[in-house]
């Protein structure tokens, strides 16, 4: 039959004829051959078809590939070999896809074209190319073949097998209602109805074949394909990270050069090793290093304030000296300023009253002291904060604080998680469910969302500690004189004592004789009568708090004095003639305070923990008198840092005064609270179960007084 097909011989034309006028020659010979000749031509039709494709096909795409297998030793001993590294794994099963004559999918092939264009130097040298990408598409399938096997002399398609479909993997199974449920679980998942299979990206081909596939399904060739360019792509972005670790972590040399942590400071200070790690740390934690900040935990007293401010320094130097924004509040505005001096940097200090807003045409940093004020994620003022910390020219939000997770509650720890960008801090409804052990709650007939319990705590403080810096005053300051907390006995004079019991008496049958009529909300009015006793017996300890006061003066000691409450504090200081510190007193006056008590022109420092617990330097003291204490730990301890503090030279005495049940009750929650706080965040305790609330405690102590 074949000297029957057309040669082009017949044609007398002296120029081909076009390709139109040559098939209609060969189709009007096709119609005077015999059936036979027609159905054999039928019969071999595809294969000339295929040759003819073949012939006419653009391979410059797999000669590169092929060139480039052969030259790859995964770059482990040559560079600008054959393939890198990441590359090398599919790189070679394309190559021996080619080998094996076995078609490219157009998924593949297009990866492959976007790998191959990288090396165009070495492709060039060897005398390769390649075409452009629109005009190859046509020349490979989108899909897989079908599965074809063989069984007991039939051909069958498998019920459970792997496909590639054009950009997709089609898996397909029997119904199976757990099956289906881990297809759920992988991102991208669809059914496909028509042909009921699962279809996911083909980046996901790595979970699917753990979650989903066994021995028991057939898989087509090209499925190893979408594996090794899975491991592909997921090498490359291992790379491209561990290149941003590099050039991060050049960024932290270049800063901490620049931060000098060994020059001394402009007073002649230097800093301590723990205080140049910290500052460090903070370098660390910025854009373009870890997160976009850092929460610094240190304990009270061991110069967070400094360790940040030199920290600030090296970013002016690098960053066209850019303004620091300082947040705290108002009771230390004066002493960010002093420190600010003696770091030799300059600040623009506000307080958490009032926020500047963002900067939109320069670059700026922000630090924000005492980061615990921005606990509620709805409140204005940390609103205001994040929208400092999340502004594009914002170059690293550093949170200060000693207290991260006030009162145990996780819930108070997320807003300063927000404001670094940290992953957990993705999801608020996830986070609070599952470490603020959070559900719907009944008040009534209405439904509120409570947020305020604590789970899986030593999780969170797992999670937490490439964001959180905590350091102790016994692993930083081995040389700080130790602090004794004493606890003391009010004792009243008879009559005193008397007017007390009668005074108590009359508030706890008030509470009890409206709770039983049903007139206040016994849980809420336990807890407002409570704070009614604390002020009852804070004034009753007053001239207790006195009289101790004044054999340490007769020792020639110098003494610090705090309550919580100012009528109190107004009657020490009046009897004592002792400096007064409380929330009325105007900013600009604090720091004269200070300077009169660390001078020893006045012996006697007295003030509300509100107002004089955070921010202060009161050195020249070593005993602190605390009439009363606040319902947190942390800012118990706070007040006694006051002198338990760099430049301490003498051993502290922190005296709490107690009177009565009230005071040992709360003493006793507030030690279990602290107790259990420092084990959560060193991730050493799960809950904070076990220890009564405020309003628990008024309860039961109005139960039993």
């Amino acid at each position: 039959m074949e000297s029957e097909f057309w040669s082009g011989e017949d044609f007398t034309y002296d120029d081909e004829p076009p390709p139109k006028r040559q098939l209609e020659f060969v189709l009007n010979s096709v119609r005077s051959w015999q059936l036979e000749d027609v159905i054999k031509l039928q019969l071999e039709l595809p294969a000339i078809i295929d040759e003819k494709k073949e012939e006419t096909a653009d391979r410059r795409l797999e000669r590169a590939i092929c060139y480039l297998s052969s030259q790859c030793d995964g770059a482990s001993s040559l560079d600008s070999q054959g393939f890198n590294k990441p590359d090398s794994g599919f790189g070679h099963w394309l190559a021996d896809q080619i080998h094996q004559q076995r078609p490219l999918l157009q998924a593949h092939a297009l990866a492959a074209y976007n790998m191959i264009k990288k090396y165009s130097k070495q492709l060039s040298r060897a005398g390769l190319s390649l075409p452009l990408w629109d005009a190859i598409a046509h020349q490979y399938p989108t899909n897989s073949p079908v599965v074809i096997i063989a069984q007991d002399d039939e051909t069958i398609t498998p019920e459970r097998r792997v496909e590639i479909k054009g950009d997709k993997i089609a898996v397909y199974a029997p119904y199976d209602s757990k099956f289906n449920y881990n297809c759920k679980t992988i991102e991208g998942h669809k059914f496909e109805g028509g042909d009921k299979s699962w279809r996911f990206p083909l980046r996901k081909i790595e979970e699917v074949m753990s979650k989903l596939v066994n021995s028991d399904f057939h898989l087509t060739p090209e499925v190893e394909g979408a594996v090794a360019l899975a491991q592909k792509e997921r090498e490359e972005e291992e790379a491209a990270k561990e290149a941003e670790a590099l050039a991060a972590a050049d960024g932290i040399v270049r800063l901490i050069k620049a931060a000098d942590l060994d020059q001394p400071l402009a007073n002649g200070w230097y800093l301590r090793d723990y205080q140049k790690k910290g500052a460090q740390w903070l370098l660390a934690h910025r854009k373009e290093g870890i997160y976009t900040g850092g929460i610094l935990a240190d304990h009270m007293g061991l110069g967070k304030s400094l360790t940040a401010l030199t920290a600030a320094k090296a970013m002016q130097r690098t960053h066209d000296n850019c303004p620091v924004f300082v947040i705290a509040p108002v009771s230390v505005m004066d002493n960010w300023v002093r420190e600010a001096e003696r770091a030799e940097v300059k600040i623009e200090c506000f307080s958490w009253a009032k926020l500047p807003n963002p900067l939109d045409n320069k670059k700026y940093l922000l630090i924000c002291d005492e980061a615990h004020y921005a606990q509620n994620i709805k409140s204005q003022r940390t609103k205001k904060m994040l929208e400092l910390a999340h502004h594009e020219n914002c170059l690293a939000s550093w949170l200060l604080t000693g207290t991260p997770i006030k009162n145990g509650r996780p819930v108070n720890l997320y807003p300063l998680l927000v404001a670094v960008n940290h992953p957990l801090a993705a999801d608020k409804w996830a986070y609070e469910r599952h470490y603020c052990n959070a559900g719907h709650k009944y008040i009534g007939k209405k439904a509120v969302w409570d947020n305020t319990g604590a789970a899986h705590l030593d999780e969170l403080a797992h999670k937490t500690e490439d964001v959180i810096l905590r350091r102790t005053k016994d692993e930083c300051l081995t040389e700080l004189p130790a602090k004794t907390r004493l606890f003391k006995e009010a004792e009243l004079e008879p009559s005193a004592a008397k007017q007390y019991q009668e005074t108590i008496r009359s508030l706890v049958d008030d509470y009890r004789r409206r709770a039983k009529l049903g007139q206040v909300d016994e849980d809420a009015e336990a807890l407002v009568t409570l704070n009614f006793l604390r002020k009852v017996g804070s004034e009753f300890k007053v001239e207790a708090a006195i009289a101790l006061a004044q054999e340490l003066l007769e020792q020639g000691q110098q003494v610090i004095i705090f309550t919580e409450f100012v009528e109190s504090a107004k009657a020490i200081a009046l009897k004592l003639d002792g400096l007064l510190l409380t929330g009325e007193t105007k900013p600009t006056e604090r720091q004269l305070l200070i300077d009169q008590f660390q001078s020893g022109d006045n012996k006697v420092f007295v003030g509300t923990i509100k107002a004089g617990g955070v921010g202060l330097t009161l050195t020249a003291a070593s005993n602190v008198i605390m009439v009363d204490r606040p319902w947190t730990p942390g800012d118990a301890e706070q007040a006694e840092d006051r002198c338990h503090r760099l430049g301490q030279q003498n051993a502290v005495f922190a005296t709490w005064l107690q009177l009565g049940q009230i005071d040992k009750a709360i003493d006793d929650l507030l030690l279990q609270k602290q107790q259990r706080i420092e084990l959560v965040l060193k991730g050493k305790r799960k809950t904070l179960k076990g220890i009564n609330s405020p309003k628990d405690l008024a309860k039961e102590l109005l139960t039993i007084l």
